[in-house]
């Protein structure tokens, strides 16, 4: 069971659900609307033959040097 990030349309919050099944209906812990957009996630994610981190660095996110075994960065 994946967490998700969403983002109310309604009202602007962001928020991560918990999603049991693919059919889940996701609402706003605010308002209650169910008009909501899911977000990439934060973290890294693959980009062809090797990792990239969504804050743009180059790395897989698992090291915290400069240098990582699993992606070569």
């Amino acid at each position: 069971m994946p967490i998700f990030e969403y983002k109310c349309k309604q009202c602007g919050r962001k928020f991560e659900e918990l999603v049991m099944g693919c059919c889940a209906k996701v609402k706003c812990p605010d308002c209650g609307s169910d008009q909501v957009d899911k977000l990439l996630s934060s973290f890294g994610f693959r980009a062809g033959s090797s990792f990239t981190s969504s804050s743009g660095g180059g790395s897989c996110g698992s090291c915290s040097g400069g240098s990582c075994s699993t992606c070569g960065h």
